[in-house]
């Protein structure tokens, strides 16, 4: 039993370094305890085990990606030539909508500032509205795209329910 216990240990140590393989002695002991009494049993059931295993990885519950991207753009409040000739640049490629910003409030990187543009479509409101109306957007949207309401739906149908619930709470966390 002390060879299946060290062999274990060891296996541990070697993928997850000391400190882990520590914290996780008492559950080591305890399976390889398990595995010294139900050895056999465990042999046996070792092809099942595994087909399930690798099952549970093929067709098991896949994760959703995060298709949002947070754009931030350097704040360039100095009077420098080169920032007013850059600024010029993307306002006249912009169409004259360059330097709409907002302050950046929450976290984020120091310096830069946020476009909220698209919190405020994902919440299909206008750019002045009131946090009232932002409120109220949010709380239709998540009501309409909550992903209990896509239970009975197939899988790809639940995994958009469940990325724009995600997009919406995240458009409303930054505009609040």
């Amino acid at each position: 039993m002390i060879y299946i216990l060290a062999f274990i240990a060891a296996i541990s140590l070697l993928f997850t370094g000391l400190k882990n393989t520590l914290r996780a002695l008492p559950v080591i002991a305890i399976v390889s305890v398990l595995i010294f009494f139900l050895g056999s049993a465990f042999i046996t059931f070792l092809p099942i085990i595994l087909i399930f295993i690798v099952l549970r990885l093929i067709f098991g519950k896949k994760q959703t990606r995060r298709t949002t991207k947070t754009y931030y753009y350097r704040n360039t409040n100095t009077n420098s030539g080169n920032a007013q000739d850059f600024e010029e640049f993307f306002r006249q490629a912009a169409g004259g909508n360059y330097g709409n910003y907002q302050r950046q409030t929450n976290g984020g990187h120091p310096g830069y500032v946020v476009n909220k543009d698209k919190y405020y479509a994902e919440l299909e409101v206008n750019k002045d509205a009131s946090p009232e109306e932002i409120k109220k957007a949010y709380r239709g949207m998540a009501r309409k795209f909550h992903p209990d309401k896509a239970n009975n739906l197939d899988e790809a149908t639940r995994y958009k329910y469940e990325a724009k619930f995600k997009q919406i709470n995240e458009a409303y966390e930054n505009l609040k």
